[in-house]
């Protein structure tokens, strides 16, 4: 198994992932992106509640 990354740079990496997705007009979105967009914002809220609570 690989070392996990580091907090911060989790968040960094799902924050940059959905603002790629943000850059992408909305009406064009497929499904997927959608999906994919929705599932990265709720890993970073789970990320900062875990943080948050001393979790990680």
């Amino acid at each position: 198994m690989e070392k996990p990354l580091p907090y911060l740079e989790q968040q960094h990496c799902i924050f940059h992932g959905v603002a790629l997705i943000a850059s992408i007009d909305p009406h064009t979105l497929t499904p997927e992106l959608r999906q994919m967009r929705d599932n990265m914002i709720e890993a970073m809220d789970l990320n900062a509640r875990m943080f948050g609570r001393g979790l990680k």
